[in-house]
């Protein structure tokens, strides 16, 4: 019993071939345009931890009630979510990777936006029985690197959320 010969396709006419080709190009493009943005939100927000620390330990907002605890605890939460930004999770599966890199971005953000907006209601209204006075250098580096952290993720976000959506089950 003999079977049809498989007909041979011309590859310039297979249209579906360059709709795949062209999806995955831009898909690699987006991946290399989203990588650096990852790295660098991760350095952005580990520079948010490094100046909650400081101001923890040197400016001694240790000693103040509720915001001494809340530095502390921005201090240790940008330092995980900015290490896991660097760590290599992708090795656990594309899928899974993505999904751990996409929550911890979602982490950082999240602490980039809290500390962003509790430093800025301080400035005009206690916080926490805690007013702000004055944009001193510590200050400033907070909010540039709150800014940084949120635009640098939230495009890291945008190339990798569609894919994992599309992937999902």
């Amino acid at each position: 019993m003999a079977s049809a010969p498989t007909p041979i396709r011309d590859p310039a006419l297979d249209l579906y071939a360059a709709v795949r080709s062209t999806s995955a190009s831009r898909r690699r493009r987006r991946e290399l345009i989203g990588e650096p943005a990852r790295y660098f939100g991760a350095v952005s927000i580990l520079l948010v931890g490094a100046v909650h620390a400081q101001q923890y330990y040197y400016a001694y907002f240790s000693v103040v009630p509720t915001i001494g605890t809340l530095f502390l605890l921005s201090f240790i939460g940008a330092g995980v979510v900015g290490t896991v930004l660097f760590l290599p999770v992708r090795r656990l599966g594309r899928r899974a990777g993505d999904l751990i890199l996409v929550l911890a971005a979602l982490g950082a953000i999240g602490i980039a936006l809290g500390t962003m907006v509790s430093l800025l209601i301080s400035e005009y209204t206690p916080l926490f029985g805690f007013m702000e006075s004055g944009y001193r250098l510590a200050v400033v580096l907070t909010l540039l690197f709150d800014g940084l952290t949120t635009v640098l993720l939230g495009f890291f976000l945008v190339t990798v959320g569609p894919q994992l959506i599309h992937r999902a089950p």
